[in-house]
């Protein structure tokens, strides 16, 4: 009973970070617009998109425990690496809404939030330690989608659409052109968290008929 809580809650936990998470893709200023760490959006909208992945951890574990049993050593690892992962981008776009801001007033400061986050660039230590989060969520997350896929406890194309979001985010790091990509990707993963939401609450609703009916 109480793991079935943790997965309900964690369903709506993941239904809110998609919300918020599509509000941030629709609202926020590019990082490869200059000056945008300067617009008023920047602050109040990072600050939207670190609640949207602190509420996608949480909902992370709802959408292992559901699957655990079938999705196998692969689950696993993507979850740990999901997880962990989230735990360091979620620190890493708190930075940035707070810290990127004030860097950007300094005269010699990049004039880009792309600049200012290139590994070669003046946080590079920052930078560096941001890309390896965001490499191990992105790993994780194809895992957990590939898992999905072939546990069959949920649907099968929503864990596609979450590798192919995936798989869009990571294409700006091999050089394609980024806004655009970035936020397609964004919108995929948020729609197949979705998606994977109403999966949870259907079973939910399934396990409290069959619970009636034994009764």
């Amino acid at each position: 009973m109480a793991t079935q809580k943790l997965i309900r809650w964690s369903a709506i936990a993941w239904l809110l970070s998609a919300l918020t998470g599509i509000i941030a893709v629709v609202l926020a200023p590019s990082d490869y617009v200059e000056n945008a760490m300067l617009s008023t959006l920047w602050t109040p909208i990072h600050a939207v998109l670190t609640i949207s992945y602190m509420l996608f951890l949480f909902g992370l574990i709802g959408f292992y425990l559901v699957q655990a049993d079938k999705a196998g050593r692969l689950g696993s690892v993507g979850f740990l690496l999901a997880f962990f992962g989230t735990v360091l981008v979620t620190a890493q776009v708190a930075v940035a809404t707070l810290i990127l801001p004030v860097i950007a007033t300094q005269q010699d400061a990049p004039k880009t939030a792309f600049e200012m986050l290139d590994p070669a660039g003046p946080l590079s230590v920052f930078s560096s330690i941001s890309l390896v989060a965001s490499v191990a969520l992105g790993i994780g997350l194809i895992l957990m989608g590939i898992a999905t896929m072939r546990a069959g406890v949920l649907p099968r194309w929503a864990g596609l659409l979450l590798i192919v979001g995936t798989v869009l985010e990571f294409a700006v790091l091999v050089g394609a052109p980024g806004a655009m990509i970035v936020k397609l990707g964004d919108v995929a993963i948020d729609a197949a968290k979705i998606w994977i939401v109403y999966a949870l609450w259907s079973k939910q609703s399934e396990t409290v008929t069959q619970a009636k009916t034994t009764m």
